[in-house]
């Protein structure tokens, strides 16, 4: 093979592998937009009746996770994983902060993360026209225990934000059994139902 031979062989190849990376390029894009959770805009909180007189709420404050769509934004094509560290619980009492973080109920020490990773996401639709809401379906793992949980679900939003950053935003509630997760201490004194509402807000990567 000829040097002219050689370099036109070594261009078009070079070309090819370029044509291949944009193609794989495009597509990603194309296909889906990844968003991480921003901690500071987001929150999950629960409450829980205690003696049947009345609620005592608290949240997680350290959240993380990711989630993406296609790009018609369809709730039917999101994945979704949410990470708590069960430690950042807070009940606004410290005492009862500590007693939850004790081996008694989180057990954070051996139990530090807990996580839901969505299976399904189902969106709502009147006359065939998809709405901004839906149900949506995952696996939580929480103090070594994984169970399959349903939770409603609303798109709130996405835009530009001051900073020109891409945000989007959502909400979810539903309710779990808290036995169902080896926290079934003080039973009695306190519900088997845990009202979780979860207020999610993400940044476009």
């Amino acid at each position: 093979m000829t040097n002219q031979a050689t370099n036109l062989w070594i261009r078009n190849t070079l070309n090819l592998l370029l044509f291949c990376v944009f193609f794989i390029l495009i597509t990603s894009v194309s296909i889906a937009d990844t968003y991480k959770i921003d901690n500071a805009h987001s929150s999950i909180r629960f409450s829980i009746n205690h003696l049947g007189f009345s609620y005592t709420t608290g949240r997680f404050d350290n959240i993380d996770g990711i989630f993406s769509f296609n790009e018609k934004r369809e709730l039917s094509s999101a994945k979704a994983k949410i990470f708590v560290k069960t430690n950042s619980i807070n009940t606004n009492h410290k005492g009862r902060d500590d007693l939850l973080k004790g081996f008694s109920f989180f057990h954070t020490a051996k139990h530090p993360i807990a996580m839901f990773k969505a299976t399904k996401i189902n969106q709502d639709k009147i006359n065939n026209t998809p709405t901004n809401t839906g149900t949506i379906t995952g696996n939580l793992t929480l103090m070594g225990k994984t169970h399959p949980e349903t939770f409603k679900l609303t798109f709130v939003g996405e835009g530009r934000d001051p900073w020109l950053r891409y945000r989007m935003g959502f909400k979810a509630n539903g309710v779990i059994q808290r036995s169902d997760y080896n926290l079934s201490f003080m039973e009695g004194a306190i519900g088997n139902d845990v009202f979780i509402e979860i207020f999610i807000e993400a940044i476009k990567q």
